[in-house]
């Protein structure tokens, strides 16, 4: 059986893992780069003077250092949107503190004309670091939410066992269940057309089980499991607003990841876990640093 402790690391943890490693290798672009007086008006030719010019600019880098800000580029700018999920209702002074830090990560890789490079890489890995801090301080502002643990199914696993309350060995014994649109829609499938008399009648072992708990209350808004495990019936489908652009929402799998990431950004103050034992599956979660666990093995 697989024990608590074995329970992955949460959406937001990894999201702040990963921020750790780009702080690390922006660190060490700094410290290969250099700052150069670029002010045209540095040379006292007062019958041409430049307005608001930027004082200061990053020197030329050679071909290591140009392909290093590429990389963490890449990495920034795949970071940013699955971050920015977790403030989807974001104040004016969140929105602020969001643009300044995470455009001057970006900015200063790109190396574009920018007024705010300082004279000094010593001021720019102290704006860095600061940056960094208060991207971290602002996780720790995420709303709390009723329950601290929500999970979400794939199909295989309502089929392999369609009892909600399996998960209570990894993620404890009070979660919330989401059932999303495109599993429901798969088990309808399956229970009619699947292509072989077993999965069809596991597909409608697992259709019953679920209709089942409509008896329990308001499955819109969560019933009863056993215990408390609780399960809500989303209906609500996918869009393209705010999610990692590889996504393709005509693909189950990635309409799952593009369901569950949505979840989690709906209820930031909770850790959304995945079960799943389909290896493209978790291969596509671990891609956008979502977590997944897999049923306990049977005694």
């Amino acid at each position: 059986m697989i024990s608590r402790k074995s329970r992955p690391a949460t959406y937001l943890d990894r999201l702040m893992s990963e921020l750790d490693d780009i702080h690390s290798e922006y660190a060490k672009i700094l410290a290969a780069s250099a700052i150069v007086n670029i002010d045209p008006n540095r040379h006292g030719d007062w019958d041409v003077v430049v307005i608001n010019a930027p004082e200061w600019g990053w020197a030329e880098s050679d071909a290591a250092l140009e392909a290093a800000r590429m990389n963490l580029l890449r990495r920034v700018r795949d970071w940013e949107p699955r971050f920015r999920l977790l403030f989807p209702h974001p104040t004016p002074t969140v929105s602020k503190r969001l643009d300044q830090h995470i455009g001057r990560l970006e900015r200063w890789l790109v190396r574009d004309r920018d007024r705010t490079v300082p004279s000094t890489t010593r001021t720019a890995v102290e704006m860095i670091d600061a940056d960094v801090a208060d991207l971290r301080a602002l996780a720790q502002v995420l709303p709390p939410d009723e329950y601290v643990v929500r999970l979400t199914v794939d199909t295989n696993t309502l089929i392999d066992n369609p009892d909600l309350a399996a998960h209570t060995a990894t993620l404890g014994v009070r979660y919330m269940a989401h059932l999303l649109p495109v599993v429901l829609r798969e088990i309808d499938d399956l229970k009619r057309a699947g292509r072989t008399p077993d999965l069809r009648d596991a597909a409608q072992r697992a259709d019953r089980r679920l209709k089942g708990l409509r008896t329990n209350g308001d499955i819109r808004v969560g019933v009863r499991v056993a215990g408390d495990v609780y399960v809500v019936f989303e209906h609500v489908e996918p869009n393209r607003n705010r999610l990692p652009s590889w996504l393709d929402l005509t693909v189950p799998d990635d309409r799952f990841v593009a369901s569950s990431l949505l979840l989690q950004s709906e209820h930031p103050g909770s850790a959304l876990y995945v079960a799943t034992s389909d290896i493209n599956l978790q291969t596509k979660l671990s891609a956008v640093g979502m977590p997944f666990i897999e049923l306990p093995a049977s005694p």
